[in-house]
């Protein structure tokens, strides 16, 4: 074999430490990047033919001469890298396998784990290079997912129906020492079926017949609205009778059964229902005075005390607008709204492969699927093996400086010691052709 082999030799080491270099000046200029994932290059031999036509030695073995190095595989490394909290609600990381999925203008599908999303004027979550994020719609009355991926959209005009007050629950004392005609007003606030708040008031009055029974009326609602039922008027009040110990004994003559059960209970509590007809445009509504608990325990009580309201409630609100939005560790986007209501909107898709680190980089933090990384198999998180979301985070560069500084050195001086191959070879070659004079 000539010296130009081990020119050749020298020359792929050059080739091949200038490709490792490369590899570790790309992972440091993305050690900022949002779930950047750093590369590691291997390297191989290559082998020559024998010499002067003889492969084996007198002992038996072969004689080969190599005739340098090249990159054999520039491999990913797909490890978990740490969180940084995110002050946006729509940035996410995924903690564990997966990959979002996006779907680029030209309607090319990519994949990524740079969670960096907002809202674009349309309303589509987007990725901070325009794709859309692929997701699950949920139905807002079903709560069912889609049956396919597609970009999630989330009108910021997107409204909470109003919801029509069905149960009204007190909290109520009524004084036992005090005298016959004695009354307690309790306003309280309820809602009608399109969302306007009404006032009613619940007016207790001792009615004397009995030291420990109480008659109530409800009055109330907008001009033209009527009342129906036991409890809508002084001709037709409800009656609560209370044990000596303060307890509820019995509401329109139905007695709580001790100890009670939740049958008996509920056909108290139902014996309580009133009707109200609007007048307004609304739908009629029965609403149901809550005297006791599903439990048994009255939510209201006759003690020596100052007969006064501790609490109301109802279950009706208004109409509301979205307020805000939060992701969960299912990858649930959820809208607050104005009426305090909670509201699933859509589920994120995450992908994974059988093979990660056969995808292709594609460029913005993003890769495309191949033969080698096989299809991809698209789902909710934290179910098929997917990782989970974590909302207002992400997911940083997984590459060690420390590292690549000790690779950068490494290829460093391979570079320098297959220089020197060739300087040598060149001196050689110099002093071979200086025979001659």
């Amino acid at each position: 074999m000539s010296l130009y082999s081990a020119f050749y030799s020298g020359l792929s080491g050059l080739a091949s430490n200038a490709n490792a270099l490369n590899v570790v000046g790309n992972n440091l200029s993305n050690i900022n990047t949002v779930g950047f994932k750093g590369s590691s290059t291997s390297f191989s031999d290559i082998f020559s033919s024998t010499i002067s036509g003889v492969s084996i030695a007198g002992n038996g073995d072969p004689m080969q001469f190599g005739l340098g190095t090249q990159v054999n595989g520039v491999s990913q490394n797909f490890s978990q890298s740490s969180f940084q909290s995110a002050s946006s609600a729509l940035d996410m990381a995924i903690q564990g396998n997966g990959f979002f999925t996006l779907q680029t203008a030209s309607g090319q599908q990519v994949y990524t784990r740079d969670g960096s999303f907002s809202q674009n004027s349309n309303g589509y979550l987007v990725a901070s290079d325009g794709s859309n994020v692929l997701g699950y719609a949920i139905n807002p009355v079903t709560g069912v997912l889609a049956a396919a991926a597609a970009p999630i959209q989330i009108a910021s005009g997107i409204t909470s129906p109003a919801s029509a007050t069905t149960t009204i629950t007190p909290g109520v004392n009524l004084d036992s020492s005090s005298s016959a005609g004695a009354i307690l007003a309790s306003p309280i606030q309820v809602y009608d079926s399109l969302g306007n708040a009404q006032s009613l008031v619940v007016t207790y009055t001792n009615n004397g017949t009995n030291p420990n029974s109480w008659n109530y009326v409800v009055t109330g609602g907008p001009s033209g609205a009527t009342i129906t039922g036991k409890g809508s008027s002084a001709a037709n009040p409800g009656t609560i009778v209370f044990n000596t110990d303060g307890s509820i004994q019995s509401v329109n003559g139905n007695a709580l059964p001790t100890p009670p059960t939740t049958a008996a209970t509920t056909a108290a509590n139902a014996s309580t229902d009133l009707g109200i007809t609007w007048g307004n445009g609304a739908a009629a509504s029965t609403i149901q005075v809550a005297m006791v608990q599903a439990n048994g325990q009255g939510n209201i009580t006759q003690y020596a005390a100052p007969s006064a309201t501790s609490s109301t409630a109802q279950d009706g609100y208004a109409a509301g607008t979205l307020s805000s939005l939060a992701v969960d560790q299912s990858g649930i986007i959820s809208g607050t709204f104005t009426n305090g209501q909670i509201q699933k909107l859509a589920q994120v898709a995450l992908s994974t492969f059988n093979n990660v680190n056969g995808l292709i980089q594609a460029g913005n933090n993003a890769w495309t699927q191949s033969l080698a990384s096989g299809s991809p198999s698209i789902g909710i998180p934290n179910q098929g093996g997917r990782g989970g979301i974590l909302g207002s985070n992400l997911e940083l560069s997984n590459v060690d400086v420390a590292t690549e500084f000790t690779n950068m050195i490494l290829n460093q001086r391979g570079y320098e010691a297959n220089s020197k191959i060739i300087t040598t070879t060149d001196q050689l070659m110099q002093a071979t052709l200086a025979m001659k004079q």
